[in-house]
């Protein structure tokens, strides 16, 4: 399964300091036994990581995320609200990576106040291991992750194209290659797609999302395609132009 990602980068190691692994260090919190634990063992196998803690309650969640300084949390969405995301980043100075949250039951406006919250990655619970261990990979190294299917869904059905009026200053600033991969961004494409998509070679298509990062002041492929959300751009006839 795809995912959109910071980087697509290789399997290996989460971490590295002056060129040496380190581990990472993981708070899961979920109020569910079952789901904590499987959650737990899942997380346990990956490279290069640690689960340092887990919380089963919100108080216990704040407690602990202060206590163990983890560089990522793991949480269950039902634990986890979006008050409660903003809480712990503002009562523990936020996670040193930042938080991924598991959706049991996985719906559209979870995940957009998961978004709007501050949560850096997003997973349903039925997620392949390997997104799960991308996951995390991608926060704890500054970025943010989601699964490529939830992103189509996410922005696939906005259609409105705004005035041009409409748009942000720094947009306009756009080459009409770089609008493309920005909405194809937008639709959940990975870079390997957009290449096929506009047949371009992959190392084009990073040095596009490099220059549209760069232009539009964004962090990462996520905030590419939260702008193209917010802006209500037609993601479903990126493809289609010349």
């Amino acid at each position: 399964m795809g995912s959109v990602s910071v980087d697509e980068a290789s399997p290996e190691g989460l971490c590295r300091a002056s060129g040496r692994e380190r581990t990472v260090r993981i708070l899961l919190a979920a109020d569910k036994d079952v789901f904590r634990n499987g959650l737990c063992v899942l997380l346990s196998q990956i490279p290069g990581a640690e689960v340092v803690g887990e919380a089963t309650d919100r108080d216990d969640l704040l407690r602990k995320s202060a206590l163990l300084v983890p560089d990522v949390l793991v949480a269950s969405a039902s634990l986890l609200t979006a008050h409660d995301v903003q809480a712990v980043c503002l009562l523990t100075g936020g996670i040193a990576g930042g938080i991924v949250m598991v959706a049991e039951f996985d719906t559209d406006e979870l995940l957009r106040e998961a978004l709007a919250a501050g949560v850096r990655g997003y997973l349903p619970l039925d997620s392949p291991r390997s997104d799960f261990h991308a996951a995390v990979r991608a926060v704890v190294d500054g970025g943010a992750f989601l699964p490529t299917h939830i992103t189509r869904r996410l922005f696939g059905n906005f259609r409105l194209v705004p005035r041009r009026s409409d748009e942000p200053a720094e947009l306009r600033t756009l080459s009409r290659r770089e609008r493309q991969v920005l909405l194809l961004i937008g639709g959940g494409r990975n870079n390997r797609e957009i290449a096929r998509n506009l047949s371009l070679s992959e190392a084009t298509v990073k040095s596009h999302v490099s220059r549209i990062l760069a232009k539009l002041n964004l962090r990462d492929r996520v905030h590419v395609a939260q702008l193209v959300w917010r802006l209500g751009l037609d993601v479903q006839g990126a493809a289609q132009q010349p």
